[in-house]
């Protein structure tokens, strides 16, 4: 196929151990940039899901602070990580002369801000008002400790493949019914939507030997 690399040359370009755990395949240029299709299709699942996680919890936020600022609300009594995670996106918001909007700056926290928003941490202050967020489930389900370790998992995922790791090793089939179970808990439509557009099974089924 024209364009095909040699395994030696894409050794040269990602280093021998990075490949080493496709050398169990016939063909391990195709498995590796099969393993990058199927992260792809991962990777689009967990994008919309961040963005519905953010927004649904950015809403109840809001709502308890009487601004879209709730980031500036000192109720919420935010560490020192946090703040500075909130500095530190505030300063994206404004980069190259933008105003800095609480749409903006929301959008520059990482998942990773989010999933610590639900840890133990903030049991007291945020988890009373984002525990909100997830009407999919009854009040008498929504337990912080369960949906944190929903989206550590996610998250974990997500950072695997930004950084070109192996997904094939992954239960993948259950991280994305993880993911669409995530989604349905915030909203069941969204969990049913995210469903329907999932390239996770076509991918998994063109598997190379």
């Amino acid at each position: 196929m024209a364009g095909r690399t040699t395994l030696q040359r894409l050794e040269g370009w990602v280093s021998v151990e990075r490949l080493a755990k496709y050398r169990q395949a016939a063909d391990p240029v195709a498995l590796y940039e099969w393993n990058a299709e199927l992260g792809a299709a991962v990777f689009e699942l967990i994008g919309h899901t961040e963005v519905l996680l953010r927004n649904a919890i950015h809403a109840q936020l809001a709502t308890r602070s009487g601004t879209t600022a709730w980031y500036d609300d000192p109720r919420y009594r935010f560490n020192t990580l946090t703040a500075s995670d909130i500095a530190n996106a505030k300063t994206r918001a404004g980069a190259h002369g933008r105003t800095v909007t609480p749409s903006r700056v929301v959008a520059e926290l990482t998942f990773g801000f989010w999933r610590y928003m639900l840890s133990s941490t903030y049991q007291a202050t945020v988890w009373p008002k984002a525990s909100l967020a997830f009407r999919g489930l009854p009040r008498s389900q929504r337990s912080r400790a369960t949906i944190e370790r929903q989206v550590l998992s996610i998250n974990d995922t997500r950072n695997r493949i930004a950084h070109q790791e192996p997904v094939f090793t992954l239960p993948t089939a259950r991280l994305e019914a993880d993911i669409e179970t995530l989604a349905g808990e915030i909203d069941p439509r969204a969990g049913v939507w995210i469903a329907s557009i999932s390239r996770v099974t076509a991918t998994l089924a063109a598997r190379p030997s």
